[in-house]
C-alpha cells in the first residue's frame, strides 16, 4: 500500500513540476498548465512559437479549427483572460467542461450585430478574443462571413491579430475532415504555429501596392500560419519520406496509364536500388541530366538521384543545352532505352555522346542489380545514400529566353515551399488523383506532377505526352482523375476532342504557363459545366506565384498571391495601371546556372512581367516578360493584340510576335489559324471595336496550325522564325 502511495505521489510530483515549468515558460496559470501537461506529452507538441500569443491586448487569436481537441488545447495555452468564441457544437460539448473552467467561452454567429458590438467593446478594453474559423483552404460563402465579421471587429477595436494553426490536428481521430480524405493517427505529433501579432491595417499594407480588403487580409494571414506550420525546410527525399510514413507505405501513390502502380514503399525501394548505382557515378553535388518520360518509374529515378546527393537537370526533347555537356557542367545523362526508342531520341543521344556526355540507361542499372541488393532495398527503403541540406541545389530547370535556354537552379527548400504554398491555397486530399500530363522537365510539370502529389499523398496518374489530344480525354473518362493542370492550348484541344462525359470526374482544373483565353474558358463551361482556375507563375518561382481557387476566383485574372510571398509594383512607362512585378518568398530560385550571384540579391526578384492588382488582391497580367512591343513611344502587350484578334475571329487561335526593325519601333505581326484572315478586314474591325491603334498588327500571316512546344504551349520562338521567313527578315525580338 505504501509503495502504491509513493508511486502515485511521485507521479503527481512529476506532473506538478512539469506543469510548473510549462506555466513559467508560457506565462499561463498553474490550472492551465496542469491540464496542458498530459496533452503536451501525449502529442509531443512543438509550442516554440507560442510567444507570439503573449501579445498585449487588444488581440484576436484566429484559430483554424480542425478537430475537437483544438479548443481544449487553446484553452490550455492562451492567456486565461481570453474569451473563446466557439461554434455552437463545441460550445455545448460536455467533455470540454474541465477546460471550459479555464476561461470564458460563448457561441458566436456572424450575423448577430449585438454580439459583435459587445465583442468590440471588450477588445477596446484591452481584451482578448479567440475565434475558431472553419478549417478549409477554400471556405464557402457562408464560412467566409466569419472572416468579414471578425475583420470588422478587429478594425473597429484597432486589435492585433495572431493566427494560430495546429499542424497534425487534422489527423486526430476527432478531426472534422473525413477520414477518406485525411489519414487518422491515434497520437500524431502536433505543432502549434502562432504568427506575430499584426493589425488589420498592417496586413493590408503588407499585401502590396494596392492592398486588399480587410477580410481577405485576415484570410491570407490565416493561410500563412498554415503554410509556415510545416516547420524547418527539409530535403525533397525527407519530405516525401515523411509523407510515406503519414499516409502509409502501402498507399499507391504513382501509376501509369499502362497499369503499373507504385506504392510509397515500392517507389522508395526502386529509388534505393538505383541510388546505389548513382553514387558510383561522379560525386555528391554533381549535375546529372534526367531524360525520361512522365511515368511512375521516372519518379523513382528522380528520388534516387536526390538520395544520391545529385542535382537533377530535367531534360526533354530539345531541352537541356548541349553546351553544358560540352563544357562538362553535365557529364552524365540518365535515360531509358524504351524512351529513346518511343520518343525517337536516337539522334539526340548520339549528339550528347559526341559532345562528351556519358549516357546511362536505367535498364542497364537494373540488370546489374544483384538479388541481395534488390532484397536489401525493400528493408532499407527509408534510408538516403548521401546527406544534403534544404538550401542545397536540388534541380536545374531550363527556360526559353530570346538568347536560348537558361538554367534555373532551384533548392530543396524552394520546391517544398511552393508545394506547401499550393496546398495552403487549394483543397487537396488523399482521395484526389492528379492526371499528370505536363512533362517533368517543365517547372509546372515537375511541381504539380511529382513534388506536390508525393508530398501531399495525392495519387499521380502519369501520362507520357500531353500532345496525345484524343487519348487523354479517354484516359480521364476511364480512370476518373479529379485534378488536372494544363496549359490553355492543351485545354482547348482536349475540350474540342472530348466527349461531354469524359471530364465528369474532374473537380479542379487549373490553367497555367500562358494566358487562358476566354474561348477556352467558355468551351469548358458550355461542354462540361466546368470552371477553369487560371494561375500565374514562372520557373524562377518554382513555379506558382498566384492562382484562383474555387471560392476565391475571378475570371480574367490569375488569382491572388500565394501565402508566404510578397510583391511590389514598379511604375513602367506606357501603363497607367499596374507596373513591373517584383516578388519575394521562400520559393524564389537561388541562382541561374553558371552565375554566382543570387537571383534575388536584394530580396526581390524582378519578373519582368507587367501586372495590375485590384483591391481584393486579384492579379491581372498585362504583359509577359519578352512579350512587349514598342510602337510610337507606346508599350504594347502582345497579349492585348491576341485578345483583340480573338474578339474578331473567336473560333481561331492567334499569336502575336514583335520583330525588330531598322528604326526604334517594333513591327507587330499577327499569326493566326483563321484561313481568311486579312489585314484590311482586321483594321476595319479593330477601329469599330475601339482597340488601341498602336497595337494594330503591321502584318497578318495565316497558318494551318499553331506550332507548340512539348508542353503544349504556343512556341513563340518558332513563330518568329516563320514570320521572318514569310516577311524576308532575319532578326526579331
Amino acid at each position: 500500500m505504501l509503495q502504491t502511495v509513493l508511486i502515485i505521489a511521485g507521479f503527481l510530483a512529476l506532473w506538478g513540476a512539469f506543469a510548473l515549468w510549462l506555466a513559467q515558460r508560457h506565462g499561463i496559470s498553474m490550472h492551465q498548465a496542469l491540464l496542458y501537461a498530459p496533452l503536451k506529452l501525449a502529442f509531443r507538441i512543438d509550442d516554440s512559437s507560442l510567444r507570439a500569443a503573449q501579445a498585449p491586448g487588444p488581440v484576436i487569436y484566429a484559430i483554424s479549427h480542425q478537430s475537437r481537441l483544438d479548443p481544449a488545447l487553446m484553452l490550455s495555452v492562451l492567456p486565461s483572460d481570453t474569451l473563446h468564441i466557439l461554434d455552437e457544437p463545441s460550445s455545448r460539448a460536455m467533455w470540454l467542461e474541465p477546460w471550459r473552467e479555464l476561461a470564458r467561452t460563448i457561441a458566436f454567429k456572424a450575423q448577430h450585430v449585438f454580439v459583435n458590438r459587445r465583442l468590440t467593446r471588450r477588445l477596446k478594453a484591452n481584451g482578448r478574443l479567440a475565434v475558431y474559423f472553419p478549417f478549409d483552404a477554400e471556405p464557402d460563402v457562408k464560412s467566409f462571413r466569419l472572416y468579414r465579421a471578425v475583420a470588422k471587429i478587429a478594425v473597429s477595436a484597432d486589435a492585433k491579430v495572431v493566427p494560430v494553426y495546429i499542424r497534425g490536428s487534422s489527423h486526430l481521430p476527432g478531426a472534422y475532415e473525413p477520414a477518406a480524405k485525411t489519414p487518422r493517427q491515434l497520437l500524431p505529433k502536433l505543432r502549434i504555429m502562432a504568427l506575430p501579432a499584426r493589425t488589420i491595417g498592417q496586413l493590408v499594407e503588407d499585401a502590396g501596392p494596392v492592398g486588399v480588403t480587410t477580410s481577405n487580409a485576415l484570410f491570407d494571414r490565416v493561410a500563412e500560419a498554415r503554410f509556415f506550420s510545416q516547420g524547418r525546410p527539409k530535403t525533397i527525399f525527407h519530405a516525401v519520406r515523411s509523407a510515406a510514413l503519414l499516409y502509409g507505405p502501402g498507399r499507391v501513390i504513382a501509376e501509369n496509364v499502362a497499369g503499373e502502380k507504385l506504392t510509397y514503399r515500392a517507389l522508395f525501394a526502386k529509388a534505393r536500388m538505383l541510388s546505389g548505382k548513382f553514387v558510383e557515378i561522379g560525386t555528391s553535388g554533381d549535375i546529372v541530366g534526367l531524360l525520361l518520360p512522365n511515368a511512375a518509374r521516372s519518379m523513382a529515378a528522380f528520388l534516387a538521384l536526390q538520395s544520391a546527393g545529385r542535382v537533377v537537370a530535367m531534360m526533354g526533347t530539345g531541352v537541356g543545352p548541349l553546351d553544358l555537356v560540352r563544357d562538362g557542367t553535365i557529364r552524365f545523362v540518365v535515360t531509358s532505352r524504351a524512351h529513346v526508342e518511343k520518343a525517337r531520341l536516337a539522334g539526340e543521344i548520339e549528339v550528347i555522346a559526341a559532345a562528351g556526355g556519358r549516357v546511362i540507361y536505367v535498364e542497364d542499372l537494373e540488370a546489374s542489380l544483384t538479388a541481395t541488393e534488390r532484397m536489401a532495398s525493400w528493408f532499407t527503403w527509408r534510408a538516403r545514400r548521401l546527406p544534403r541540406q534544404a538550401d542545397d541545389a536540388a534541380v536545374v530547370l531550363f527556360k526559353q529566353t530570346p538568347d536560348g535556354q537558361r538554367g534555373v537552379v532551384l533548392s530543396h527548400a524552394n520546391l517544398i515551399a511552393n508545394a506547401a504554398q499550393i496546398e495552403a491555397r487549394l483543397v487537396l486530399s488523399r482521395s484526389d488523383t492528379i492526371l499528370s500530363v505536363l512533362p517533368l522537365h517543365t517547372a509546372l510539370g515537375l511541381t504539380v506532377g511529382l513534388i506536390l502529389p508525393l508530398m501531399k499523398g495525392v495519387r499521380a496518374l502519369a501520362y507520357p505526352s500531353p500532345l496525345h489530344i484524343r487519348q487523354i480525354p479517354q484516359i480521364a473518362a476511364t480512370r476518373q482523375p479529379t485534378i488536372l493542370f494544363a496549359t490553355d492550348a492543351l485545354l482547348s484541344a482536349y475540350g474540342k476532342a472530348a466527349q461531354t462525359s469524359d471530364f465528369e470526374s474532374l473537380r479542379l482544373i487549373v490553367s497555367g504557363g500562358e494566358r487562358l483565353r476566354a474561348s477556352t474558358r467558355q468551351l469548358w463551361s458550355d461542354r462540361f459545366g466546368k470552371t477553369i482556375m487560371e494561375g500565374y507563375g514562372l520557373t524562377e518561382a518554382s513555379p506558382v506565384v498566384a492562382v484562383n481557387s474555387i471560392t476565391h476566383g475571378r475570371a480574367g485574372t490569375v488569382g491572388r498571391l500565394l501565402p508566404g510571398m510578397r510583391m511590389r509594383l514598379d511604375p513602367i512607362e506606357g501603363f497607367e495601371q499596374g507596373g513591373r512585378l517584383q516578388i519575394s518568398g521562400p520559393n524564389i530560385a537561388i541562382r541561374y546556372l553558371g552565375a554566382d550571384e543570387p537571383i534575388a540579391g536584394d530580396g526581390w526578384f524582378d519578373t519582368g512581367d507587367v501586372v495590375s492588382v485590384d483591391r481584393e488582391g486579384y492579379m491581372t497580367v498585362l504583359g509577359r516578360s519578352g512579350r512587349l512591343a514598342a510602337v510610337g513611344g507606346t508599350t504594347v502587350p502582345l497579349a492585348l493584340v491576341e485578345e483583340a484578334a480573338e474578339a474578331i475571329w473567336p473560333e481561331s487561335v492567334h499569336a502575336a510576335v514583335a520583330l525588330k526593325t531598322a528604326g526604334s519601333d517594333d513591327r507587330i505581326v499577327l499569326v493566326t489559324t483563321e484561313a481568311d484572315a486579312d489585314r484590311a478586314v482586321l483594321a476595319r474591325q479593330w477601329k469599330r471595336l475601339g482597340f488601341d491603334s498602336a497595337a494594330l498588327p503591321a502584318a497578318v500571316i495565316p497558318i494551318r496550325s499553331m506550332p507548340t512546344s512539348p508542353n503544349g504551349r504556343i512556341d513563340h520562338a518558332r513563330l518568329i522564325g516563320i514570320c521572318e521567313a514569310e516577311l524576308g527578315l532575319n532578326s526579331a525580338a
